[in-house]
């Protein structure tokens, strides 16, 4: 794990804020595919200024074998892992830390006493968020980032184990779902070739078309004029869009996938092998393998829903956690 800085405290740290400070949070989010540490520092209107970020690779989700638990090894491991992002929060002097948990502890017979040992080890109670509560931190978060307007807004939101959906403008959710199709979840079940098969790229594309079967009427029944989607997989798709548009001579029109370069890119990327998809610009060894499923399983959801572009949001759940804690969401 990476050391954590000795450098003196960041400006708007405890020592030198002053009367107009921020309150400098840290969140701590156990996901399925990856623990991450935001510390951001943020004031009463919302404005939200990152400080440090750190991710830890645990693919918890990945783990959960046909007894329904995670096994106490990558127990263990998630406990030491939660005590020393902790302790990197600490180094940067967080006035409060907030340590959420998603699909993985959600889905795991042992999920609740896992959380509960590792509230024990950062020293604050674990939030176990449901798919619901996530789907509306996450939204509130584009809400707070995008200039949404009067306008439904379908919201995305792809991780490890889960993808969850919401709608509404910049006023109200108006609806929002969770659906157990993450990108580690569907990489585990299907995927053992590389580069990946057609019949195995076929039973993402069924699965998630059989998942979302029973949303689609009502999410097309919303009317959503526009989609903005956000994770580490829609991230490093736009990372890869970007470079081929520089590489034909067009400038970035902004942090935008639409639907044809999303189909073109997931044809790559499901013929690549690992190491072809390593030496495309800004593709990180610790997501190469997980990729190919991610492009497949947001492709089929361009498909089903409608999306003709999806808008790429930096900001998600952690954020959405920070803006709950200035009690500028409500949301649990």
């Amino acid at each position: 794990m990476t050391t954590p800085p000795a450098a003196a405290p960041e400006s708007g740290s405890t020592g030198d804020r002053g009367v107009d400070a921020k309150l400098r949070i840290g969140v701590l989010d156990l996901g399925s595919t990856s623990f991450n540490l935001l510390v951001a520092d943020a004031t009463s209107e919302g404005d939200i200024v990152r400080v440090d970020r750190q991710r830890e690779m645990l693919r918890l989700g990945a783990t959960i074998g046909d007894s329904g638990e995670i096994p106490e090894d990558d127990c263990a491991t998630a406990v030491s892992t939660a005590g020393e992002l902790r302790a990197r929060a600490n180094s940067f002097r967080v006035d409060r830390i907030i340590p959420i948990a998603t699909a993985a502890l959600r889905d795991a017979r042992n999920g609740l006493e896992l959380a509960q040992r590792i509230g024990n080890a950062v020293g604050t109670p674990v939030q176990l968020l449901s798919g619901e509560q996530e789907a509306r931190l996450i939204f509130a978060a584009f809400a707070h980032r995008v200039p949404l307007g009067e306008e439904i807004t379908l919201g995305i939101d792809l991780g490890g184990g889960s993808c969850e959906l919401a709608t509404g403008n910049r006023w109200d959710i108006t609806w929002e779902t969770t659906l157990r199709i993450g990108v580690t979840r569907l990489h585990r079940a299907h995927v053992e070739s590389d580069p990946m098969q057609r019949k195995e790229r076929k039973a993402i594309r069924d699965q998630v078309e059989s998942t979302i079967s029973r949303h689609r009427a009502t999410v097309l029944g919303q009317g959503a004029r526009r989609c903005v989607a956000s994770g580490g997989t829609i991230r490093a798709l736009a990372r890869l869009v970007r470079e081929q548009r520089d590489s034909k001579g067009k400038p970035p029109t902004g942090v935008h996938i639409t639907a044809k370069e999303l189909t073109a890119l997931c044809d790559r990327l499901t013929a690549s092998t690992h190491d072809e998809r390593l030496a495309m610009p800004g593709i990180k060894r610790n997501r190469a393998d997980l990729l190919p499923a991610g492009a497949v399983i947001f492709e089929t959801l361009a498909t089903q829903l409608d999306v003709d572009e999806f808008a790429v949001c930096d900001w998600g759940l952690r954020e959405g956690a920070v803006l709950q804690a200035l009690g500028l969401v409500d949301t649990i």
